[in-house]
């Protein structure tokens, strides 16, 4: 194995593992998977080309079996012992998706499924799953399926035609392909960007680019030491711009993605140089070559201790917490290897006999798993079947369901009971239009253009309001949603992630950077301007997860929002003639996600409470109850009564789980809140 691949091959290992440890630290470490599929690129179709040129043909079968035994038996071992650790130490609430995305794994489709979920869900308040990292090695195992099809296909095109010109033909569909992927990867990250990050044709090119570089330089030169080793220091450089200068917010893969893809072509063209400035001694280091060899094993053993130890130990990763996980999956890589892979790899039972043994056996043991996934899917569907139980319960307006147990008057002795609505398993899935992470009615959190959706009476509405917030207006678009159908008023949304709508400048966004921060500026005066220029617009309810932006904590990029900020927002509408409700943020049930804990209280009355101070920002301390005293016009919506009572707000109300995090509501429980909410809201405006 050459030296500078197996550098490569620890560079992008490490990335990765530390910016899973300490994203802060390596926030553009999310680039090791692009180095590994440059790699593979270069590796996987250089070898498939050799083949053609030696024997004018390739053996899928045998190709298929050196992957599978290579492969397949560390990363079957992985699922199935993160499987045993979900069961035994980890909450039911969670079995259902991570099951799912086991299996996912399990036949290499994770990527596709992350894709449809477009997961990035709700950014840092989502639990990822232990197997997530298996999106990357499930467009590596695609590629190793597809691409050997695709030279067998044109191999076929070219005796059909007579042509002699095989390799040349194989040269021009790989560019095609490349030129194709990367062409799609850019349009994809601008307008399907969480899709994009996933989906295996947004990748493809990375993979092209590796095998561009092999059917041209399938050896680096000979000579030219000297600019073979600037080439190499200056792929080095590029790796390490783009591990310290990317962020989560870069939009990639697209064009962003060339720069790590193109260093670590740099490196492998320039290959081991002589010259004495040359970094192939820093290469050929043992504790590099080791990394390097163990590298797939480590990969694959890092990341479900990132999310299963906090379950045990009930809190965040410590540093000493994460120095102990790195050390661990070090030595568990080491004797995955020694113990699995290479036995397996090289096992004469599989290696001297047909390559169908070791590819059935592939097929076997990957059923067996993805079996047992299923099994254990299966047993925990049954609990989703209280989904529709509530959702006909509100249908038929029951009394003591969801918010109507707490309404003033209700006549409901116990409103905070565990009942069989109580579902932690579907309350954590139960996350409406408005909020979820890719939605056509929420503009996404980069992205500074406005987009709208028309709800409630849209043929003949008496009345027409605005909603304008981020995911905390968002979550009552199904609630309003109802309410306008029900009593002829028409809401037209305006929701973004993480932006209040006031339109200042360099307010607090999570997870934000100076260029989301302006997205957010630029996009809350276009609402604003396109709100007060409407003339079917009549006013405008606004609505967002204040406590986040009045209490910014020091080193964050932005600053905290203002009273000022919110009644300069609301001028704007006063002057045009708009009339303007403000709702005070829900309860906030702290720490606790709600769902997990609801799941182990089950037998306790009114679990998961909060007490009232925790929950609820204080008046004083509220910037938008602040600002709406200081303006008579703007009314505000409480509707802290529906939630709390004197010392506690409650997780379970009228049955239903209030939060499918700890600050969002669940479909559910929102639906509950339609008459409450509405009737509410046409209070203050008459």
């Amino acid at each position: 194995m050459r030296p500078e691949i197996q550098a490569l091959r620890a560079i992008a290992v490490l990335s990765v593992v530390i910016y899973h440890l300490w994203p802060e630290r390596l926030p553009g470490g999310f680039v090791g998977v692009d180095i590994f599929f440059a790699i593979s690129g270069f590796l996987i179709i250089g070898h498939l080309l050799r083949d053609v040129q030696r024997r004018g043909r390739i053996s899928l079968l045998d190709f298929w079996a050196k992957r599978a035994r290579r492969l397949l038996p560390a990363s079957l071992i992985v699922i199935l012992a993160t499987g045993v650790a979900t069961v035994l130490l980890v909450p039911d609430t969670v079995w259902r998706q991570w099951f799912q995305e086991m299996g996912a794994s399990a036949i290499y489709v994770q990527n596709w499924l992350l894709a449809a979920n477009a997961v990035d869900y709700l950014g840092a308040d989502n639990k990822p799953s232990p197997t997530q990292h298996f999106w990357s090695l499930s467009v590596e195992e695609q590629f190793y399926i597809f691409w050997p099809i695709i030279i067998v296909v044109a191999l076929a095109i070219c005796r059909a035609a007579k042509s002699t010109h095989a390799r040349r033909v194989l040269g021009i569909v790989l560019v095609v392909l490349t030129v194709a992927s990367f062409a799609y990867s850019v349009w994809g990250v601008a307008n399907e960007p969480a899709a994009a990050y996933f989906v295996t044709h947004s990748r493809a090119w990375e993979f092209g680019l590796g095998g561009l570089l092999a059917y041209f330089f399938a050896l680096p030169l000979p000579a030219r030491d000297r600019l073979r080793a600037a080439v190499s220091w200056l792929g080095i450089a590029g790796l390490v711009i783009t591990l310290v200068l990317y962020r989560g917010t870069t939009p990639f893969p697209g064009a962003s993605a060339l720069l790590p893809v193109l260093a670590t072509l740099a490196v492998i063209w320039a290959g081991m140089p002589a010259t004495r400035w040359a970094p192939s001694a820093l290469y050929r280091l043992k504790p590099v070559q080791w990394i390097g060899d163990i590298s797939y094993s480590f990969y694959l053993w890092h990341w479900a201790p990132i999310v299963i130890v906090p379950f045990v130990l009930g809190h965040s990763l410590t540093t000493v917490d994460k120095v102990v996980i790195l050390a661990a999956a070090v030595v568990v890589a080491w004797l995955s290897k020694r113990l699995v892979e290479d036995p397996v790899r090289s096992a004469r039972p599989l290696v001297s006999r047909s390559s169908w043994v070791s590819v059935t056996g592939a097929l076997a043991a990957t059923a067996l798993v993805l079996a047992a996934c299923v099994v254990v899917d299966a047993r925990t569907a049954d609990r989703f079947e209280a989904d529709a139980a509530a959702n006909a319960a509100l249908a038929e307006e029951s009394t003591c369901i969801g918010a109507e147990a707490t309404v003033p008057g209700a006549d409901c002795p116990r409103p905070f009971e565990v009942t069989p609505l109580t579902n932690p398993g579907v309350a954590k899935t139960d996350i409406g239009k408005g909020v979820r992470e890719v939605d056509e009615c929420k503009q996404y959190i980069a992205v500074p253009d406005v987009v709208s959706c028309d709800i409630g009476d849209v043929k003949n509405p008496r009345t027409t309001l605005a909603l304008i917030g981020d995911s905390h207006a968002g979550m009552y678009l199904e609630t309003l949603d109802l309410y306008g159908k029900a009593h002829e008023i028409k809401f037209v949304t305006y929701i973004k992630t993480w932006c209040a709508g006031t339109g200042a400048q360099n307010v607090f966004v999570q997870g934000g950077s100076p260029e989301i921060n302006k997205s957010c500026t630029d996009w809350g005066r276009s609402v604003l301007a396109e709100v007060a220029a409407s003339d079917d617009i009549d006013g405008a309810v606004f609505s967002n997860f204040t406590r986040p932006y009045a209490d910014v904590a020091k080193g964050s990029i932005g600053r905290e929002i203002q009273p000022e900020d919110y009644t300069a927002a609301w001028d704007e509408l006063l002057d045009a003639g708009k009339r303007v409700v403000v709702m005070r943020d829900i309860p906030f049930a702290g720490p606790v996600f709600v769902p997990d804990c609801v799941a182990q209280e089950l037998a306790t009355y009114d679990p998961c409470a909060t007490p009232v101070g925790e929950a609820l920002l204080p008046e004083k301390d509220d910037p938008q109850l602040i600002a709406a005293g200081e303006r008579p016009e703007v009314k505000v919506v409480d509707l802290t009564d529906i939630f709390c009572d004197a010392k506690r707000c409650h997780s379970v109300i009228g049955g239903l789980i209030v939060y499918f995090d700890n600050h969002h509501l669940t479909s559910a429980f929102a639906r509950s809140l339609d008459e409450v909410m509405g009737s509410r809201i046409e209070a203050v405006l008459q």
